[in-house]
């Protein structure tokens, strides 16, 4: 019977290629990125991919495909004293 091995301290950080899946139009998508960075799809995956987890894997949102008209930023201030012209003197 093997045994669970014995977790190893300060492993060195070596790049280690790994395969992920997604549609076609998204590989395509990330190939164009890819070459308009001047990189290559694995090393921006993995620039991607660490810098999701060094942010603490935040969930995000998808974007609303009815209304690709509506810009994923926050509006504008409904406060009337952002439209007041005379506010903050």
């Amino acid at each position: 019977m093997n045994t669970i091995p014995k977790r190893k301290k300060n492993l060195p950080a070596e790049p280690k290629r790994f395969y992920v899946m997604a549609t076609t139009r998204i590989h395509a998508d990330l190939l164009k990125e890819a070459a308009a960075r001047g990189t290559d799809l694995y090393t921006l995956g993995g620039a991607v991919l660490s810098a999701w987890v060094e942010a603490g894997c935040p969930d995000f949102f998808e974007r609303d495909q009815d209304h690709p008209e509506k810009s994923p930023s926050p509006p504008p201030s409904s406060s009337p004293l952002a439209h007041d012209s005379g506010a903050g003197q």
